[in-house]
């Protein structure tokens, strides 16, 4: 459920902060974002998801943008997702089918938003979610699990074909939780955080709603033979100062040791403050471990969300496309700029999690295509090497321009505080370039990291490095046989990222080498130019 961005603020907090600070290296990829136009796919947002080889299938969710804040505009009725969306990613076709054809007791929780949703093989399990409850004429939370057969329900929706046969329900007051999130870790299940909203959205100080949060993580087991459902060994972990969230990015990781595990960041609302929170929360199959040690700077709401792996230095880097954020980068000033209103941003941002369990923040070069990504979905491309959690590998990645994956739906904002808003309807490409030289070259250089964006260039390029210590660092291009061609830069860089133009436009085709020398470190890069 997408948090309020009340009205009644008269005093926006803002104050400035260098991500720099943060110590934040730039990882080693670079992507880049390409628009699919005439997909003609509707718009929609906070919906559950499953995939099928080149089919994907969406349930739930809202055609709409960003609830209102009175009881007759949060959450209105005309705007829930009233059908069962695939899309064929061949040919961008979207087709079908009304829930109107289902009863209304299957059909009402299929069209709730903030659903806590896994696929797991070939079925698409989907708990709670907010929506109307026709039944009984009220909103609610709906303590409902249902199971959905993936293959079976896109062949019924392309076919136009009755989908009854493909949905099973299981009622269970534990499962009466939105704006969660729900993931897997070998055999047990685990519903995180979220709460119980019943009512109509509206705003205080005469609220029309009731709202318990969870304060806690839910582990169980789920047994299915295709015909019966069963629950059971329901065990919680409670924290009702830190696991009192919602509305958060929940995604999995690959720890240096190589177990999997899933990582929270984020989430609203605390309890002192209508802030979110910015405490990371580690969860592995033997325990909890909340952050304390971090702040989350960038990206503290349910947003499009990119999982790697580096296994040669033992690094996460976890990847998030837009949405909602304490702070807005300004890529002007390299400033990040604080903000009590939480605004929507379109700031693509790398929080990178080092082997020794240090944590860091990037914002990347690359900005997405207005304020999108709050409650959208990446979708990866799982012919890329990954492992069994979806976490791409990055070591296995090609050393050139590859499809990463895609972004779909969401909210798109027309600015960072209360301005419009609907509901995105465009799918985007992701691609990466990876630098899998990064990590093997000597420990000691206090150049790390270094790339250029775009590679080929024609008319200029970017130079990202980082620099472990402040030095007298020299910058300049020379030719293939190693002739000095042109002087960029021979100045004082402060310890940290940095981010320097390099005016390609009087080159001519061909190969160059960039180098970067600093006291007895120096890296190399390659140049390709393509007019």
């Amino acid at each position: 459920m997408h948090f309020l961005k009340t009205l009644l603020f008269i005093f926006c907090f803002i104050c400035f902060n260098k991500l720099s600070s943060q110590n934040g290296a730039m990882p080693p990829f670079t992507l880049q974002i390409e628009a699919i136009n005439n997909t003609n796919v509707p718009g929609l947002h906070s919906f559950a998801f499953a995939k099928s080889t080149d089919k994907w299938l969406f349930i739930g969710g809202r055609t709409n943008g960003l609830h209102g804040i009175n009881s007759n505009d949060g959450f209105p009725p005309e705007h829930k997702n009233n059908a069962v969306i695939v899309v064929d990613t061949t040919t961008w076709t979207y087709y079908s089918a009304d829930l109107n054809q289902l009863p209304k007791t299957i059909a009402d929780p299929m069209r709730s938003t903030n659903m806590q949703y896994i696929q797991d093989g070939n079925y698409l399990y989907m708990i709670g979610g907010f929506g109307y409850d026709s039944t009984f004429n009220m909103y609610v939370t709906f303590p409902i699990l249902t199971a959905i057969h993936v293959n079976d329900m896109i062949n019924a929706v392309i076919n136009a074909q009755p989908i009854t046969s493909t949905i099973r329900q299981v009622v269970d007051t534990n499962l009466a939780v939105c704006g969660g999130e729900l993931g897997k870790l070998g055999n047990d299940f685990y519903l995180l955080f979220g709460h119980n909203f019943g009512g109509r959205y509206s705003d205080p100080p005469t609220p029309l709603f009731t709202q318990q949060y969870t304060d806690r993580i839910k582990k169980f087991n789920l047994s299915d033979n295709g015909t019966t459902i069963a629950l059971s060994n329901y065990s919680y972990q409670i924290d009702t100062t830190n696991f009192h969230r919602r509305d958060l990015n929940v995604g999995p990781i690959v720890e240096p040791n190589g177990n999997l595990s899933l990582e929270a960041y984020g989430g609203v609302f605390r309890k002192d403050s209508t802030l979110p929170f910015r405490e990371p929360i580690k969860i592995t199959s033997t325990g909890t471990t909340v952050n304390t040690a971090y702040k989350q700077v960038m990206s503290q709401y349910t947003s499009g969300l990119i999982p790697i792996y580096d296994s040669v230095t033992q690094t996460m880097f976890t990847t998030f496309l837009g949405g909602i954020s304490l702070y807005d980068y300004n890529h002007f000033t390299n400033t990040a700029i604080r903000d009590s209103l939480v605004p929507f941003i379109d700031d693509i941002t790398t929080l990178t999690e080092h082997g020794n369990g240090t944590m860091e923040e990037t914002v990347l070069p690359t900005i997405l295509n207005g304020r999108l990504g709050s409650n959208a979905k990446f979708i990866p491309n799982l012919n890329l090497s990954h492992y069994a959690n979806e976490v791409i590998n990055f070591r296995n990645l090609p050393n050139t321009k590859t499809l990463l994956g895609y972004m779909f739906g969401g909210i798109r904002a027309q600015s960072a505080n209360l301005g419009t808003t609907i509901a995105n309807d465009t799918v985007y490409r992701i691609y990466i370039t990876a630098n899998l030289s990064v990590g093997i070259a000597d420990k000691n250089n206090i150049i790390q990291n270094a790339i250029l964006f775009p590679n080929p260039a024609n008319q200029s390029t970017t130079l990202l490095f980082n620099l472990m210590e402040t030095q007298q660092i020299q910058i300049f291009l020379t030719d293939i046989i190693g002739k000095k061609i042109m002087d960029v830069s021979n100045e004082l860089f402060q310890k940290g990222n940095q981010q320097i133009t390099i005016d390609t436009s009087k080159l001519s085709s061909g190969i160059y080498f960039c180098k970067i020398v600093g006291g007895k470190s120096e890296e190399t890069i390659k140049l390709a130019i393509n007019k």
